[in-house]
Order: C-alpha cells, then structure tokens, then sequence
C-alpha cells in the first residue's frame, strides 16, 4: 500500500462481501466481511487491555519499534479473514456473490483463505520482512503458517484488479474505524527476532477469531437483498459491547485481578512454613521475573504448598499471569483440582472470574458444578470454522483443551507437551501458557521418548517467559541437570546433597544461556525413619498368606501391580481366600462413572482424616482390615495411609513413590503394623545369579535393565532410610556407578543396558521427528514447520503423523451402551456427559485394531468435538460387548476385562 492511497474508494458495495452465513437455518442471513473483523478486532482489544500482565504486553512491544503496538495488532488481528475477499471464497454462496458487482471466472480457485491474508497484508503492511513475518502469522489461524513461497499467487486465486481494489478499500476502512493509521503504526524494526511473537501472536489471534466467530455472541448482522443501515462505526461500538458479553459468557470476564503479596502463613492460614517451604521461600521472594525452580525431597513434606505460595508471589509480583498444574495421571488431576480450590483459590481473596479448569480427556466429567463462580459455561459453539466445519475449533473450548487459556488449570502433563510437537494450533497451547507458572507434580525419570518432550517444553517455556517449578521425591541427579540445562542452557548446575531446591534462570534467543548461574540450596533433612523392606514371591498363595499373618489383628494393607491384568487375577483371588477381610481392586480400565466413584471410595476410605488433639490422625471411615488392589494409579499424588504395602518389583524410584503412601500420616496402628513395612514381590534369588525374566508384562512396561540394578541395589537390604537414603537408592540405579555383581551379573546387566540404549535411542529419534524446532528467528521458525501431526485424538491417524506424549500402543476410547439405547441425533452437553460417562480407553492392541475395523462409529457423533472420534460397543444383558473374536466383559467390580473367544485371557 502507498502512504499517500488512504482515500476510500467505495467502487464495491463491501458489506455484500460476506464471512459467515448463519448456521441457524435462515438462508437469507449473513455477516458481512467488515463485520467479522470488526468483532475479532473487538475482541483482542478486551483481551490485550484485560486478560494479558503487562509484562506479557511488554515483551509483546518490544519486538516492534516507534509503533501503536496495540493499535497495530488489534487491526492485524482483525483483518485475519481479509482473504476471504477472493472470488474462489465468495462464490460458495452464490445467492450473495451474484450480487457483487465484481467479476468471477470458471478458473477461480477456492485457495485457504488463510494463505490469502497472509499475502494480501504482507503487500498493504508495506514491502518489509516484519510485514511479511505479521501476515503469515495472520494467516496461520487456521493452524497452519503460510511459507514464503506459497504467498506468491495468481488471479486464479486472488482474482484481477478489481479485487485486489476491493481488498484495499475494504481494509482501508476497517484501517480507519479501528483508528489505525497506515503512517504512524508501520514503521518496523527492520526486522523481528524474538520467536515470542511467532507462537504468542498466533495464538492470540486464533482464539480471539473462534471467540469473535461465535453467532451465540456475534450474530449475522445483514439479510440478502435488504440495505444495512448501520455504519461502520456504529457496528464497531456494538461489536464491542458484545466483545464484552461474550468474553462474560465465556467466564473471562470479569477479569482477573491478582490480591497483594503476604506471607505463607495468610496464603494458607493456620500453617506456619516447614524447612522446606522456608528454603524456597527464601529463594523465590528475591526473584522478579520468571524462573526455575525444581524442588526435591521426600514424599509428604508440603512440596506443593511451597510450589504454591511460589506461584502466588510470581502472580503478584506482576511477572506471571496465571497457573496451570501439569499431573502425571487423570486420578491425580481430580485429586490436585480439588486442593488448588479448597487450600488456594477459595482462601486466597483474587478477584474476578478465576476459572479454575481441568484438563484431561475425561474433564468434562470431574469438575460438574465444582466451581460455580469461576466456570466456563459449558456452552456450544457454533459456526467457528468455514464450511461447516468447524469441529477442530469446537474442540478448543471442550473441557479437554479450555483450561489451557483458563487463567488457573490442573490437568495432565500431556496437555502441555503437545504445545512443542507439531499438532494444528500447537501455538495455541503456547500462547495459553505463555506467561504463566507452570507446576509439574511428580517429575521422575520419565521414559527416553517423554523426556525428550519435556526437554523441549521447557526450553519454550524459558522462552515464553514461564516460571517452572517441577517437584520430586525421587529425580536422579543427571536426569536434574538435564533439565536445568534445557530451561538455563547452563550446563553446570551445582551438586547438593538431597534433600534440596535448585533456581535457574531462562535463557532467551539469541542467547545461548542464561545470564545468570543456577543456585542449589540444600534442605535440612529432617528426622529419618526406618521402613522394613522384605521379599516375597509372586505366586498368589504365598501372598494370600502373607497378608492373613500380618493382618491378624486388622489393618489396611495396599497390594500394587504393574498391570491390570494382574491386578484383577490378584483381586479375584484375594477376595475368594482372605477371611473378613474387605477388598476393593483400583485401576484405570473401567468405565468413567465407576472410575470416579472408586477414586472416591479410595480416598474416603484409605485418606488422611481429621487430625486430633493428640496429633493423630484419625479416619472415621477406615476400615478395620482391609485389602486395596490397585495399579499405579494409586502411584503418586493421591493423599492415601497404609498400614503395610506389597508391591510388585518396579524402577527403584517408583517403588520409593509408592512406599510415600505407607504410614504417611500419625495414626494409631493395629498389633504388628506399628511400624511401615514394604514387601517386593520378585522370584529372584538374594545371593544368585540373574533373573532370566521379570516376566514379559513388566519388562514390556518398566525397561530390564533398570529392574536389575534395582533388585541388585535391594536385594541385600532388610530397611530403607527416609529420607536419608533415597539419594543413594535412586543414583546406584540410574547413576553411572553401582554394583555389577559377579560375571553373570555383568552379562547380564551389559546385555540389558545395550538393548536399553538402543530403544532409548530410536524413542528419542521418534519424539525429534514430531517436535517443534527449538526457539529460533520468527521467520525461519515457520519456514521449517510445516507438518501437519493429528492431535492423537483420531484413532485412526497413523501413528507416523500422530503427536502422541507417550509412547506405546496407542489407545481408543470405546463408549459401552446397551443393545437398544437410541442415540440423540445432535447431543447435548447433558447426553454428552452421560455417554462420556460410560467411556473407558482400551490400549489393548488386539481390540484397538477390531474396533478401528468393525467398531461403531454414530454418525451423530460426528460434528461433535467430544465424541468425533470414539467408538461405542453395544453391551448384552450380562454386560457382555463382542467385537471380532474379542469378548468385552464390563464390570463395576473388576472393570473391564479383555477375553479371546476361546477363553484364554489375553
């Protein structure tokens, strides 16, 4: 565009240039092109004076120069859609394009609007690398960026001169009722390198355009045929006031506002700061801008307390927006949800709508009315994408992805990985992030494929501007420098003995590392306690007399296994031998409905209590003997006591995980169970050679090679220190030097680590192949990407072009119904809810390909963004589901439980 060309030319009437039509079933009704901008413009200005710290605006504006940055990207944002002023787009309804008075040819292409924008603000913005950098950021909202080389288009899709004339008036107007002014906002740096701006500004745009796209908020405003009478600047006053009402409808508004800074014991009244909140304490009340943090020390020592009254200073303090806990597991999600409401949110005093979300494939289920003030309506939204299809854009205001841009959130740690792989709108879940404490609850040694993910998260998030806390009770030394390393760069973290907290600072491009060292701080250990650990085999009968000798005079014993096809067998089987002893079995395979009412059972049953007078803890539901057989579900993060834990053999730090949940709280204990006593469940000798299998079931979950060094690190031990000893454990397993035992040891142990090294190897290659680059120049970061991974929410995509977080088989979720239930035509989010409810995911690899196959996949489900992609299995009378050879026997006791239809379990 020339500086001097600002007058309109109204040779076109452009309010006949349409956006949207109405989804409602008026024909006659459409919005009009200006208008749609006008509303997304509407919305990012709320959103940018409202929703984002100033610090998020400043890092915002200082990427641009001697500019109106707000000004610029409000009118930016909202000329998103101008590529959808090209006669491939406009001829879709021909009703209204036989109304323009521009031409049209049999060679018009329908080319993605998207890319059109890119092209057309790129050439009015002026002839710069900035221009063109705002353009393709423009036109990625659809989830994927132009390149270079795909903005150099025809008339075959932009159309001749008269269009492009039409463009310019177009968004000359739009220019003028926004108050941009071509002369005063684009005098650009001569280029951008902060890659901030790439993921942060798409972002931005994407949600504001599916928010301004709503005709809940925004309805059409034109009918063919009849003249608007209002004006531009009149729709522009309206439009914001809608802005307004939606963000209120959407929970966003009334905004945030953060309360002031005081001390740990007002943020949680009633506790005065242990030796560990102290250190941290004294730690994150020097900082004033983001960092790291990773907190390490034994289970049960208010870790996530301190992680709290961290992320509540940085939310004060101005330089964090928001917070978003990232779990291990769904039951550990619920079960944060509810302290980040009950212990934080309703003492803490913040102001405004405080939209506390879960967010796991199944939250739409767990919160209900959890938090009637804060709660995004489960409204459904409509008309968001074009053609109808609008589905993808419906699924980032499901309970699943919302919470995301939500100022507070708790959920899985798969949400916030798939912000750094390569998934449509992966810049979506930066920019929900950007700016915010994120907590990752339970870090340990992850697997080589997740670890390679989370390496690159947290490199982006020390470019986001996130303040990180990671807390653990059992993280190997190398695997804390590591991750130091990937948020600092700095590759010399100091050591201190564990129990302890490490600060980093975060590095930015173009630099390499941060510019100040990491800082390590011991924690004073504390007073340690002996745990009697003992061996025992893994036949069932062995087991049922163990727990009948130890449980003689009451008491509740948790029995862990590693799959749930063992944890039903020794469930069945403890249930039919233990005498007047109460059995419950816990793991994930079973329908929703039941998987909630279990966690809640557990927990009332086997939780902490009220604590007396004396300093006991006392459960007035606790049974007098009792039995929970359980999966690792019951793993981490759940605030569970038991008087005497079995588990089967597992990595030396999953096993400390699972002894935190052995007397963890001062209770009154039965005869015998006085003191904690941990039994491992191996058939390997003490003192001989190497076990030839851990059985394929554990060695197919857990890698070999870490189960023999752990049973190496053991099997000579009669006790466990805690938490002075944890350090030792967990290094003589993962560090580089422990015992190798004798010659078949060594054999043994070099055979293992060789097939470790090499799966690790290719689990690492896998993971590279789906991430996002590393932050780098704006303008090279989206030349290089440009695949287009699923959201592993599809089944079916294969598992080459699926983003999936974690490796291994990959998983469907089937919903179980009866034979003769009908399906509503176009479900509700009560019906959605109650079909969810009856879901359960299935990894098992023989039914995951027959109901890929031959499984149920309603029609009616299909536009909507929870049930696209499940499958349903229509349940018999006896809760029975057939599929191929494959019997499904559904069970609110064991769950569901896979059979061959010959009988032999698989």
């Amino acid at each position: 565009m020339n500086a001097e060309n600002t007058t309109v030319r109204n040779k076109v009437d452009w309010k006949l240039l349409w956006a949207k039509t109405d989804r409602k079933g008026n024909n006659d009704r459409y919005h009009p092109l200006i208008c749609h901008m006008l509303d997304v413009a509407a919305v990012f200005g709320l959103v940018w004076d409202n929703y984002l710290s100033s610090s998020f605006r400043k890092r915002l504006t200082s990427a641009f120069k001697d500019v109106d940055v707000r000004t610029l990207l409000v009118f930016v944002a909202g000329a998103h859609d101008i590529g959808k002023a090209n006669p491939g787009f406009q001829r879709k309804n021909t009703d209204l394009s036989n109304l323009l008075e521009l031409p049209f040819s049999d060679n018009d292409q329908n080319h993605p609007h998207g890319f059109i924008s890119a092209s057309v603000l790129k050439d009015f913005l002026g002839s710069s690398e900035v221009s063109a950098l705002l353009g393709q950021i423009t036109g990625g909202h659809h989830g994927v960026f132009p390149r270079c080389m795909e903005l150099r288009m025809g008339v075959d899709k932009l159309g001749n001169k008269k269009w492009t004339t039409a463009r310019q008036d177009l968004l000359e107007i739009f220019a003028n009722t926004v108050g941009f002014d071509f002369n005063r906002d684009c005098k650009f740096a001569e280029e951008i390198e902060d890659p901030f701006i790439v993921s942060v500004l798409a972002g931005f745009i994407s949600v504001v355009d599916w928010i301004g796209s709503n005709q809940d908020f925004f309805p059409c405003a034109a009918e063919r045929g009849k003249a608007i009478k209002i004006s531009d600047t009149e729709y522009w006053r309206k439009a914001q006031e809608q802005a307004q009402q939606a963000l209120e409808k959407l929970g966003w508004s009334p905004f945030v506002s953060f309360a002031e800074e005081t001390r740990f014991g007002t943020v949680f009244t009633g506790f005065t700061a242990n030796s560990l909140q102290t250190t941290a304490i004294e730690l994150t009340s020097k900082q004033t801008s983001s960092y790291l943090m990773i907190v390490e020390a034994p289970m049960g020592q208010g870790k996530t307390e301190a992680a709290f009254y961290a992320a509540d200073l940085a939310m004060c303090r101005g330089f964090a927006r928001g917070m978003y806990v990232a779990m291990p597991t769904q039951a550990t999600g619920n079960a944060m949800f509810k302290r980040v409401l009950d212990d934080y949110l309703k003492q803490r005093g913040h102001k405004g709508k405080l939209n506390l979300q879960l967010v796991h494939g199944n939250a739409l289920l767990t919160q209900l009315a959890e938090v009637p003030e804060g709660e995004i309506p489960n409204y459904e939204p409509k008309s968001i994408g074009d053609d109808g299809d609008d589905t993808e854009a419906q699924s980032w205001f499901t309970a699943k992805k919302r919470p995301l841009l939500a100022p507070f959130g708790v959920g899985t740690i798969d949400q916030s990985l798939l912000s750094v792989l390569q998934t449509k709108h992966w810049f979506v879940r930066q920019f929900g992030l950007a700016g915010k404490v994120v907590i990752f609850d339970e870090v340990h040694a992850y697997d080589a494929y997740m670890s390679t993910i989370l390496e690159r998260l947290l490199h982006w998030l020390a470019e986001l501007d996130c303040t990180v806390i990671l807390l653990s009770a059992t993280l190997p030394e190398e695997k804390r420098k590591a991750l130091t390393r990937a948020y600092s760069g700095q590759d010399n973290s100091e050591y201190k003995r564990y129990p302890r907290i490490t600060l980093a600072k975060p590095r930015h491009y173009l630099s390499v590392q941060a510019n100040e060292a990491s800082v390590c701080k011991e924690i004073p250990m504390g007073k340690s306690r002996p745990v009697s650990l003992e061996f025992g085999r893994t036949d069932l009968d062995s087991l049922t007399t163990t727990l009948t000798l130890r449980l003689e005079h009451g008491g509740c014993a948790a029995v862990i296994c590693n799959t749930v096809n063992r944890s039903i067998e020794v469930f069945k089987h403890l249930q039919d031998n233990l005498i007047k002893t109460e059995c419950l079995l816990f793991h994930a395979r079973t329908l929703q409905m039941w998987r909630h009412d279990r966690e809640k059972d557990v927990l009332r049953k086997f939780g902490k209590g009220e604590k007396q007078a004396d300093g006991n803890y006392l459960n007035q539901n606790r049974p007098a003997r009792a039995v929970l057989v359980a999966t690792q579900v019951i793993e981490q993060s759940l605030d569970l006591d038991f008087d005497l834990m079995v588990s089967e053999i597992a990595p030396v730090d999953l096993l400390l995980q699972r002894l935190g949940r052995l007397h963890r709280h001062q209770r009154e204990r039965q005869q015998g169970l006085e003191s904690p006593q941990f039994i491992v469940l191996c058939d390997a000798e003490k003192a001989g050679p190497s076990l030839e299998s851990f059985g394929k079931s554990i060695e197919f979950i857990y890698d070999r090679y870490i189960l023999l060094r752990t049973w190496l690190t053991l099997r000579e031990r009669d006790k466990i220190e805690i938490p002075t000893e944890i350090e030792e454990l967990v290094e003589s397993v993962y560090g580089t030097e422990g015992s190798e035992g004798d010659d078949s040891w060594i054999k043994a142990l070099r055979e293992a680590r060789t097939d470790m090294e090499s799966k690790h190897s290719e689990s690492e290659k896998s993971a590279c192949r789906l991430l996002v680059s590393k932050p780098k120049d704006p303008s090279d970061l989206i030349e290089q990407f440009n695949d287009q991974l699923a959201d592993d929410e599809n089944p079916e995509d294969h598992k080459s072009v699926r983003a999936a977080t974690r490796e291994g088989d990959p998983s469907i979720t089937i919903v179980m119904l009866p034979a003769d239930m009908v399906l509503a035509n176009e479900p509700k989010i009560p019906e959605v809810r109650k079909l969810l409810d009856r879901s359960t995911k299935i990894s098992h690899r023989g039914v995951f390909c027959a109901m890929l196959s031959e499984g149920e996949l309603p029609k009616q489900w299909s536009k909507d963004a929870h049930l696209r992609h499940i499958r349903c299995l229509r349940l018999d009378e006896q809760g029975i589901g057939r599929i191929k050879n494959y019997k499904i026997k559904v069970n609110r006791k064991l769950g569901i439980e896979i059979e061959k239809e010959d009988k032999n379990n698989v």
